[in-house]
């Protein structure tokens, strides 16, 4: 969901910045924004009335999946729709005149990409809410009463906040920066100027991330003694453990923060709740793996690369997109605006084949770390808490494709443990790999550093 709400932000934010005057037949395009804006609730609402008449749990929890990852894209087909057929941006801009003002242009051309979203989660809380009180009522406890509100709010705050916000205050302080005349107007030297306030951003995300997610801390019990022990014997401090309340909705853990002193280990209510308290020193053990092998810069490193390569390129050859233009241009398509939108949806391509493959493989050296005891030993004891852990989580039925761009299926991750636990050379030969990527992910940017030099 949030790789298919950052292709969308993107892809808004790079039409906004394409340019182009004010646009003839507003009012019809305004009729096609408002049509497409409805298209996705509708088709949850339709999806969710056959749901309904489905008796089999599992064939239920499938058909949940196969809805929400087709309303997913309908939404997507319905962002294009406004993008490019209705010419929203140049609504905005041209016709209204909303350009002037930092980020206002903005909020308005992310408005109706955004509400239909909105409106499809409080569609479908009538099936969570069913999943919800059919397990509440398996283990004999009163289900809580139901809170449509209070649901959208927590899918606004974990699925849409932290992916939203990044780029609206980049975005902001772009526009401010130039407005003042603190930056230069050269789009390429302002990408360059504007590097050290976002990894200022970063360092001070994990402040965000506990604000705009509501958490509390753990309190002290003999859980919070384990978890502790975790962090001290795998060397990894943290600032606090926190509890992620997420009204028994989600099952996961994070970590957040490259500094002790700025970083949070976080559990969510219902992950506490379904895993005894071994299980959940593994799933900390994954988690501290992260940091412990570098996991998070370097799957970021991933991620910019064709960024910083695309810097690169331009600062050496300023006009390498200009026969990229006039290719379009000779298709009888606006060259400038294509390729300003072409970009991030390559971006996203790149995300879902090179990111996700990278990410999958360090899900797996997370997972082999959460195995070794604090002596960097193989312990079976570990990887039988870990795989339990694994399977109460999500069980051994299939997995959406959406959930397996990051992560592997648990099948492969658990036949993968039991088979290096079964031999110690297969994962010993498998950590190998990870210097090797590490290295070939620095030269990518030294390579790009000389071509920016000697260009």
């Amino acid at each position: 969901m949030q790789l298919a709400i950052l292709t969308a932000v993107l892809a808004a934010i790079a039409a906004a910045e394409s340019g182009g005057g004010p646009v003839v037949g507003v009012a019809w395009r305004l009729f096609v924004v408002g049509s497409a804006t409805l298209i996705a609730p509708l088709a949850a609402l339709v999806g969710t009335q056959r749901l309904t008449r489905i008796g089999s749990a599992e064939d239920s929890d499938d058909a949940f999946w196969r809805l929400q990852t087709a309303v997913v894209g309908l939404w997507l087909g319905t962002v294009a729709l406004m993008l490019l057929v209705a010419q929203w941006p140049r609504i905005v801009r041209g016709n209204w005149q909303l350009a002037g003002w930092p980020l206002v242009d903005e909020l308005a051309i992310l408005a109706p990409v955004i509400a239909p979203l909105i409106l499809v989660w409080a569609v479908l809380y009538r099936v969570e809410r069913a999943a919800q009180v059919a397990s509440y009522r398996a283990r004999n406890i009163p289900p809580p009463p139901p809170r449509m509100a209070s649901y959208v709010w927590l899918q606004i705050r974990h699925q849409l906040a932290m992916v939203l916000l990044p780029p609206l205050v980049i975005v902001g302080l772009i526009e401010v920066l130039l407005s003042l005349r603190i930056m230069p107007a050269n789009v390429d030297a302002a990408w360059w100027f504007i590097l050290p306030l976002i990894g200022m951003m970063l360092v001070l995300m994990p402040f965000a991330v506990r604000r705009i997610w509501h958490t509390s801390s753990l309190t002290e019990n003999p859980l919070r003694e384990i978890l502790d022990g975790v962090c001290l014997g795998r060397k990894c401090r943290v600032r606090d453990i926190l509890i992620w309340h997420t009204d028994h909705t989600l099952a996961n853990a994070a970590v957040v923060g490259m500094s002790r002193h700025l970083r949070y280990l976080l559990l969510t209510d219902l992950l506490v709740n379904r895993l005894n308290d071994r299980e959940l020193a593994a799933v900390a053990r994954h988690e501290l793996a992260h940091l412990r092998r570098w996991h998070l810069p370097l799957r970021m490193a991933v991620l910019l690369v064709p960024v910083v390569w695309w810097l690169a390129v331009k600062h050496a050859w300023p006009m390498v997109d200009a026969p990229l233009e006039s290719l379009l241009a000779a298709a009888g398509v606006d060259g400038k605006r294509w390729l300003v939108l072409l970009l991030p949806l390559g971006m996203v391509a790149y995300a879902l084949v090179a990111v996700g493959r990278f990410s999958r493989f360090l899900e797996h050296d997370a997972d082999l770390d959460a195995c070794h005891d604090d002596q960097g030993r193989l312990d079976p004891t570990c990887a039988d808490d870990f795989c339990s852990a694994l399977t109460t989580l999500c069980g051994s039925g299939r997995e959406s494709r959406l959930s397996q761009w990051l992560h592997p299926a648990v099948v492969e991750r658990v036949k993968f443990l039991r088979m290096a636990t079964l031999d110690p050379d297969c994962a010993a030969a498998f950590r190998w790999r990870f210097p090797i990527a590490a290295t070939v992910i620095i030269a990518l940017y030294v390579a790009a550093a000389a071509v920016a030099l000697l260009g």
